[in-house]
C-alpha cells in the first residue's frame, strides 16, 4: 500500500503529536486575514499559492477557529514573507481538519519564490460593526462610515450596490435606499477604509453580516468611499409654488426648512410635472419645462433625479435623490405648464371627417393618420399627416410612453423602444409635433399634449422614432452553425433565409433561452464576438434581453426584426449543456497503470483533454471513472508528454461527485482553444495492491516502502558520478542494463544530499544543472525529483518518472569529502530510530501523552549504503599509477614554463634582477615537486585550488 504510506509521511512532518495539527498563523493582515504561515523544525514558513484555492482556504479558516473561509489569496497578496516555504501543490478536499492532512508535495518541495505567498480571509461572526453614520451629506444621504475599533472608517465602493445600500439605509433606520453611490460621491473619507468588496443579499440586518473582504482588508483609497441614499417619508415639502411666470405656469419652487428653492431639471419629465400641478389645485399638466424655460431661481436646489410615477400626492413622496442631494446649477431648475381649466370658453367642434389640430385639445377618434418610415413594419421613423403632407415629431421629451401610443395607434400592442436623434434617418418635410408627452393611455399621439402644430425648436436630426411589439414576428427556426450539436454560433431563419444575432446585451439568460429552444436542457455559457467565426445574410436580432423563462428569442425583448448597429463580427454563439455527450472509454497514455495522460474515446478516436481549469476535483471524477478510489495529483502543461487527436473536451469543471468526465461542466465536445502542450494528466491513488497495510506504532512510521510516487516501484541497481572527479560529475543511475541521466527540473540541494548519501559521501555542497558536467548519453531516467532530503536512495524520493528532458538538463552534484579523522556514523544492519521525528506535544496539555516506540525502524529492504571501496577506491590504476603519471606531467609542464621564461630573458639581454627571478622559479618548482601527493598530483597555492571542476578536494 504505497500510497497511505506516502500521505502518512507527510501528516507525520507536520504532525504535534495531538492531532490537532500544525500550528499555523495570518501574518501581515489581521485577526481574520493574511499570509498562511505554518511552524515547522523550528521556525515559521510560508505555503505556495500554486493550487491554492477556496478549499484549501476553508481548512486553514476553521484550524485558526473561524467558521469558513470568504476568499483565498495568491500572488503574496499580504506582502511576502520569510523563512522556508514549507507546502505546495496543497489540494485539500476542504473536510480535514488541518492544512497538514491535506495533499502536498512535501516538506519544503517546492518550485515557488516568496512572490507566491498564500493568504486567506476568513469569515469572522465576531466582527461587529458598532455603529453607522452618513458623514457629509444630510439626513438621509452621504457617506456611509462606520464605527469600527475605536474609530470612524468607510468602505470601498468595489462591488457596492443597491442591495448594500439597503442593508446599511435600514441599518440606519430607514425603510430602504432609493440609490448606492461610489467614487466619493460626498468626498473622499478619513480614517481606516473598514470594509471592502462588500455583497449583501439585501436581507441582511447590518453591513457586518454580508459577504466582505475582511474587516479593513482592502485594495482601495479614499477616492473610492461608498455613500447611499436613503428614501426618508420625513421630508415633507412645506408649500410649493410656481415663481416668474403666472399662474398657471413658471418656473417650480418648494419651501423647506424657513427657505424657498428649486427642483433640478434632471429626469424631470410630464409625470412629475402632473404631480406638481395637482399639488398647485391644477387638474394635471399640460407641459414641463426644463433648462430654466423661466430663469434661474435662486436659494438652495432642494430636489434632482426626480422620478414621480404620476399618481402621487406631492411631490417629496417621488422618489428623489434627498434634500439638497443634486449635482445641478440654477442653470437647470425645472417648470411646468399646467392645464387651466378655469375659463368659460367653448369646446370647438370637430366634423365628422377633418381632425382640428389647431389647439392642444385631446381629439376624439381615431386620430391623425401616422406612418413608420425608413425601417419596417414594427419600427421606423414617427411621421405624421398633416395639411396634406407628411411630417415628423421632434425627440424633445420623447419617451417610452410615447412611443406606446404611437405603436397602440398603428396596431401593435406595445412598444419596446423609443428612439431619438434621427435614429432611422432624418425625415423631410415640416416638424409638426414637439413636447409631446402622453401619458401613455391616450389613444393617438394628437390626444398627448404637446407645443402646438409646427411650433418647435428642433432641426431633423432630432426626429422621433420607435421600435413596436409585433407577436407576429415568429422565429421560423434556429440552429448552431460552425460548431457542432451543442455549440455554435446562433442562427435562425427568418423571411427565407438564416441570419446571425448580435451580441449586444447577449447573456446566459438569452442563452439559456436558445438552447432550450434547440431541445438541450440549458446553457453552459454564451459567446459573443463572433467566436465560432462570423456568419453571413441578414442579422436579424440585436439588444435581446431575456428574462430566461421564455420559450424561444423571439419572445424576449429585443430591438426589432433587422433593427441593429451590428456586425458580424458581434455574432452571438452558445454553448448548451448536453447530457447526450457520452465519454465511451478512458484510459492513461504514456505513464503507468495509476498515472499519465488522461484520453478519452469518442466517436471512433481516443483524444486528449485541454488542462484550461484542469484541476483535483477533475482528477478524482477521472481516477474514480478508472476504478481507482480517487486522485492523489493532477497533471497539466502535457506532464505525460503531448498527445495526438482531437483535443475533446475544455474548460472541465467537475464539482467533485460526478461518475464521469462527461457528466461535467465543459466547453463542448471538440469545442476548445488549445494545443497538445496543454494535454491534462493525473496520478490515481492506486489501492490494488494485496500488501498488507502497514501498522503504525504511536509515534513510528514504517518507511521501509517510501516511495512518495504511487505505484512507482522501481528500483536504482546502482548510481555513479561521470565526467567529474570522486566527489563531483553528472549524476547517472543504472537501471535495466543501461546507464542514464537526471534531468534538473526541480532538482536542488535536497536532491543532490541525497545522491551524495547514496554515493557514500555525508552530504552534499552543491548541486549542479544544465549539464554543468556536459551533457550524457542514454536514456533520461528521472525527471521533477523532489527529495525531502531524508530518503536513503533517489528512488525514494518523488519523481515524475520519464522525463521530458534532452540531455542539455543533465543533473550534476558536488559532494562534501569528508576525509577527517572523525569517527564515522555507524550504520545498523539497515535500522534507523526515527521515534524523534513527531514533534512530542506540549507537555503544559492535560491530554494524555501518547506513547513512542522505542523500536527502530526496519529500512532493510533498501538500497544498503554503498561502502567507499564499491566505486574507485580498490582498483590499482585508479590509486597508483594514475597519479603519478599526473604528477609527472605536471612537472614537466612547469619546467618548460621555467624555460620559456628563461629564453625570454636572455633574448632580452635580462639584468641581474631577472636571473634572481629565474633562479627563484626553479627553486620553487623543486620545493613544489618534493610536496607532490600522488592522490592530489602535486600541491598548487591555495588561489589556483578555488574551481572543484579543476582540481580533487582535499582535506
Amino acid at each position: 500500500m504505497l500510497l497511505p504510506i506516502y500521505l502518512s509521511l507527510n501528516v507525520l512532518v507536520l504532525s504535534v503529536g495531538q492531532g490537532t495539527g500544525t500550528p499555523i498563523r495570518l501574518a501581515d493582515g489581521a485577526k481574520n486575514y493574511g499570509r498562511v504561515e505554518v511552524y515547522y523544525n523550528g521556525q515559521w514558513g510560508t505555503v505556495c499559492d500554486d493550487w491554492w484555492d477556496l478549499n484549501d482556504a476553508n481548512v486553514v479558516c476553521r484550524q485558526l477557529g473561524f467558521e469558513r473561509a470568504a476568499d483565498s489569496k495568491g500572488g503574496a497578496f499580504y506582502g511576502r514573507g520569510a523563512g522556508p516555504i514549507l507546502l505546495d501543490d496543497v489540494g485539500c478536499i476542504g473536510n480535514e481538519t488541518s492544512l497538514d492532512q491535506c495533499r502536498h508535495s512535501g516538506i519544503e518541495n517546492h518550485n515557488c519564490g516568496h512572490t507566491e505567498d498564500a493568504g486567506v480571509v476568513c469569515n469572522s461572526d465576531t466582527e461587529t460593526i458598532e455603529a453607522i453614520r452618513l458623514a457629509d451629506g444630510a439626513d438621509n444621504y452621504g457617506r456611509v462610515e462606520i464605527f469600527y475599533n475605536g474609530q470612524w472608517g468607510t468602505v470601498c465602493d468595489d462591488e457596492w450596490d443597491l442591495s448594500d445600500a439597503n442593508v446599511a439605509c435600514r441599518q440606519l433606520g430607514f425603510e430602504s435606499a432609493a440609490e448606492s453611490k461610489s467614487r466619493a460621491f460626498y468626498g473622499p473619507g478619513a480614517g481606516p477604509i473598514v470594509l471592502d468588496d462588500v455583497g449583501c443579499i439585501g436581507n441582511e440586518i447590518s453591513l457586518d453580516q454580508c459577504r466582505h473582504s475582511g474587516v479593513e482588508n482592502h485594495n482601495c483609497g479614499h477616492t473610492e468611499d461608498a455613500g447611499v441614499v436613503c428614501n426618508s417619508y420625513t421630508d415633507t415639502i412645506e408649500a410649493i409654488r410656481l415663481a416668474d411666470g403666472a399662474d398657471n405656469y413658471g418656473r417650480v419652487e418648494i419651501f423647506y426648512n424657513g427657505q424657498w428653492g428649486t427642483v433640478c431639471d434632471d429626469w424631470w419629465d410630464f409625470n412629475d410635472a402632473n404631480v406638481a400641478c395637482r399639488q398647485l389645485g391644477f387638474e394635471s399638466a399640460a407641459e414641463s419645462k426644463s433648462r430654466s424655460f423661466y430663469g434661474p431661481g435662486a436659494g438652495p436646489i432642494l430636489f434632482d433625479d426626480v422620478a414621480c410615477v404620476g399618481n402621487e400626492i406631492s411631490l417629496d413622496q417621488c422618489r428623489h435623490s434627498g434634500i439638497e442631494n443634486h449635482n445641478c446649477v440654477h442653470g437647470e431648475d425645472a417648470g411646468v405648464v399646467c392645464n387651466n381649466e378655469t375659463d368659460d370658453t367653448e369646446e370647438p367642434e370637430y366634423s365628422s371627417g377633418e381632425i382640428d389640430l389647431s389647439i392642444n385639445s385631446p381629439r376624439p377618434g381615431t386620430g391623425t393618420p401616422i406612418r413608420l418610415a425608413d425601417g419596417a413594419k414594427t419600427y421606423g421613423r414617427v411621421e405624421v399627416y398633416y395639411n396634406g403632407q407628411w411630417g415628423t415629431v421632434c425627440d424633445d421629451g420623447w419617451d417610452l410612453n410615447d412611443a406606446n401610443v404611437v405603436c397602440r395607434q398603428l396596431g401593435f400592442e406595445i412598444a419596446t423602444r423609443s428612439l431619438g436623434s434621427a435614429y432611422f434617418g432624418r425625415g423631410v418635410g415640416p416638424i409638426l409635433f414637439d413636447d409631446v408627452a402622453c401619458v401613455g393611455n391616450e389613444m393617438s399621439l394628437d390626444q398627448c399634449r404637446h407645443s402646438g402644430i409646427e411650433n418647435h425648436d428642433c432641426g431633423h436630426g432630432e426626429d422621433a422614432g420607435v421600435i413596436c411589439n409585433s407577436d407576429t414576428e415568429t422565429i421560423e427556426a434556429i440552429r448552431l452553425a460552425d460548431g457542432a450539436d451543442n455549440y455554435g454560433r446562433v442562427e435562425i431563419f427568418y423571411n427565407g433565409r438564416w441570419g446571425t444575432v448580435c451580441d449586444d446585451g447577449w447573456d446566459l439568460s438569452d442563452a439559456n433561452v436558445a438552447c432550450r429552444q434547440l431541445g438541450f436542457e440549458s446553457a453552459a455559457e454564451s459567446k459573443g464576438r463572433a467566436f465560432y467565426g462570423p456568419g453571413s445574410g441578414p442579422i436579424v436580432l440585436d439588444d435581446v434581453g431575456c428574462i430566461g423563462n421564455e420559450i424561444s428569442l423571439d419572445q424576449c425583448r429585443h430591438s426589432g426584426v433587422e433593427n441593429h448597429n451590428c456586425g458580424h463580427t458581434e455574432d452571438a454563439g452558445v454553448v448548451c449543456n448536453s447530457y447526450t455527450d457520452t465519454i465511451e472509454a478512458i484510459r492513461l497514455a504514456d505513464g503507468a497503470d495509476n498515472y499519465g495522460r488522461v484520453e478519452i474515446f469518442y466517436n471512433g478516436q481516443w483524444g486528449t483533454v485541454c488542462d484550461d481549469w484542469w484541476d483535483f476535483n477533475d482528477a478524482n471524477v477521472a481516477c474514480r471513472q478508472l476504478g481507482f478510489e480517487s486522485a492523489a495529483e493532477s497533471k497539466s502543461r502535457s506532464f505525460y508528454g503531448p498527445g495526438a487527436g482531437p483535443i475533446l473536451f475544455d474548460d472541465v469543471a467537475c464539482v467533485g461527485n460526478e461518475i464521469s468526465l462527461d457528466q461535467c461542466r465543459h466547453s463542448g465536445i471538440e469545442n476548445h482553444n488549445c494545443v497538445h502542450g496543454e494535454d491534462a494528466g493525473v496520478v490515481c491513488n492506486n489501492e490494488t495492491d494485496d500488501t498488507e497495510e502497514p501498522e503504525y506504532s504511536s509515534g513510528e512510521i514504517d518507511l521501509s516502502i517510501n516511495s512518495p510516487r504511487p505505484g512507482y516501484t522501481d528500483t536504482i541497481e546502482a548510481i555513479r558520478l561521470a565526467d567529474g572527479a570522486d566527489n563531483y560529475g553528472r549524476v547517472e543511475i543504472f537501471y535495466n542494463g543501461q546507464w542514464g541521466t537526471v534531468c534538473d527540473d526541480e532538482w536542488d540541494l535536497n536532491d543532490a544530499n541525497v545522491a551524495c548519501r547514496q554515493l557514500g559521501f555525508e552530504s552534499a555542497a552543491e548541486s549542479k544543472n544544465r549539464s554543468f558536467y556536459g551533457p550524457g548519453t542514454g536514456p533520461i531516467l528521472f525527471d521533477d525529483v523532489a527529495c525531502v532530503g531524508n530518503e536513503i536512495s533517489l528512488d525514494q524520493c518523488r519523481h515524475s518518472g520519464i522525463g521530458n528532458c534532452g540531455h542539455g538538463g543533465d543533473a550534476g552534484v558536488v559532494c562534501n569529502n569528508e576525509t577527517d579523522d572523525t569517527e564515522e556514523l555507524e550504520y545498523s544492519s539497515g535500522e534507523i530510530d526515527l521515534s524523534i521525528n513527531s514533534p512530542r506535544p506540549d507537555e503544559t496539555d492535560d491530554t494524555e501523552e501518547p506513547e513512542y516506540s522505542s523500536e527502530e525502524i526496519d529500512l532493510s529492504t533498501h538500497i544498503p549504503r554503498p561502502e567507499r571501496g564499491d566505486k574507485f577506491h580498490d582498483d590499482p590504476f585508479y590509486t597508483v599509477l594514475l597519479p603519478t603519471t599526473g604528477a609527472l606531467l605536471f612537472m614537466l609542464a612547469m619546467l618548460g614554463t621555467v624555460v620559456v621564461v628563461v629564453m625570454r630573458r636572455l633574448g632580452r639581454r635580462g639584468t641581474r634582477k631577472d636571473q634572481e627571478e629565474v633562479a627563484l622559479s626553479l627553486d620553487q618548482l623543486d620545493q613544489y615537486s618534493s610536496k607532490g601527493d600522488s592522490n592530489t598530483y602535486g600541491k598548487l597555492p591555495e588561489e589556483q585550488l578555488d574551481q572543484p571542476d579543476k582540481c580533487s578536494a582535499s582535506a
